[in-house]
């Protein structure tokens, strides 16, 4: 048996390319006839390899955790209440609003009809359904309960939305609040200020210190504001470049974010409890913990909990038990250690780190509010400080001047 890729035009008179196992070229073609597509060409995977043709790109270029989630809700009910997998493929195809979604559905579909099991067909298309996605649908498979994993995962998913959306809520105001005052900052002495200090140079008056220095920063600020501008925008872009091609720098980067004040702690919450859903998710859901492990390295997006997952595999993979692995690792809380001992010791370390990620989901909103209602306080009184010492700078060599011309 060989996996062809093949070119075919469907009934609309669409040109559709996919993928198939079958023993010949011929076999194919029947195969593809049956399902009412007509072979332009085909070549096995491995002569498709040796030549420079273009490779099939994935129908997403980026995950919706969106339309898993209606995936993953509608095939749950579906199987739950006995419908065959390809009429719920069809169903879920025919319900998605994404073009490209409902595509990538309908190849899975036509694979399946091929022979291939539901995670071999998804693994063609790694934009739409992740690894772990895939991952959790073969061990559905292999335990005869892919409905039950269907409805984990879409529990899962909408956790991860959740979180998501109570981190983007808190974030916007300050975010917004951040950028004003710094564009207010940045106008101000690059613009106002040296309109003040020609005036009062004009009218003669003895400038204090703090109008010197105020005078002095507007003066920097003018000749230099696009300076501010330029790397207000390619820093970001230089360190997210960075991030993605140097490692070492992208482990750095989690350290600082680990250590800063105020969110240090937040952060590294949100990756224990990413973590903590993760793994027992994929442990409940029987695959085996080194393999379970391996997949949350790609799954928690954290260049330096990747490292420590990795050093925690290995040690595992030699004998060493979990938990022990994990308390080599200063990042691990106390907390998550005791859990996955006591989880080990009792059989139960889905249910210790279900208990993990509950304690999690309750304490990282409560953590969000208060950081936040600390925050935005210290913008303001930021502002303030910066508008009071531009006034005093402004003010005190006026009323000198005033003070000056009611003495003559």
């Amino acid at each position: 048996m060989q996996t062809y890729s093949y070119t075919v035009i469907n009934q609309q008179g669409r040109r559709v390319k996919g993928r198939l196992v079958a023993s010949s070229e011929e076999v194919l073609e029947k195969r593809l006839r049956g399902m009412g597509l007509w072979l332009v060409e085909a070549s096995t995977e491995e002569a498709a390899a040796e030549q420079p043709t273009k490779q099939r790109k994935p129908v997403f270029g980026k995950g919706n955790r969106r339309e898993l989630i209606d995936f993953s809700t509608l095939m749950s009910v579906q199987l739950q209440a006995g419908v065959s997998m390809m009429v719920a493929l069809e169903t879920t195809a025919a319900d998605s609003k994404d073009r490209r979604y409902r595509e990538a559905v309908q190849d899975v579909q036509r694979m399946i009809e091929a022979g291939e099991s539901l995670h071999e067909a998804m693994r063609h298309h790694p934009a739409v359904f992740p690894s772990y996605f895939t991952s959790l649908v073969r061990a559905g498979e292999d335990s005869g309960s892919l409905p039950e994993t269907f409805a984990e995962l879409k529990r899962y998913l909408e956790w991860q939305e959740e979180i998501v959306s109570d981190i983007r809520q808190a974030t916007i105001y300050p975010a917004i609040v951040l950028i004003c005052v710094c564009l207010f900052v940045l106008g101000l002495f690059s613009f106002v200020i040296p309109q003040f200090a020609k005036l009062l140079e004009t009218a003669g008056a003895e400038l204090p210190t703090i109008t010197r220095v105020v005078f002095w920063l507007g003066d920097v600020a003018k000749s230099t504001w696009w300076v501010w501008m330029i790397l207000l925008v390619v820093v970001p872009i230089v360190v997210q470049v960075l991030r993605v091609k140097v490692h070492q720098v992208d482990v750095l980067f989690d350290r600082l974010k680990f250590r800063m004040p105020l969110f240090g702690e937040l952060n590294r919450m949100l990756v224990m409890a990413r973590f903590a859903h993760n793994l027992s998710t994929l442990y409940r859901a029987g695959i085996v913990i080194i393999n379970a492990i391996k997949l949350c390295e790609d799954l928690l997006r954290s260049a330096l909990m990747i490292d420590v997952l990795q050093d925690v595999r290995q040690r595992v993979t030699a004998g060493e038990p979990f938990s022990d692995a994990c308390r080599k690792h200063p990042v691990y809380p106390p907390l998550v250690i005791r859990m996955i001992a006591m989880g080990e010791k009792t059989g139960s370390l889905d249910m210790a780190l279900d208990n993990v990620a509950g304690y999690y989901n309750t304490v990282i909103p409560r953590k969000i509010k208060r950081i936040f209602s600390v925050a935005e306080p210290m913008l303001i009184l930021f502002l303030v400080g910066i508008v009071g010492c531009v006034a005093l700078a402004v003010f005190l060599p006026i009323l000198s001047l005033m003070s000056a011309a009611s003495r003559r």
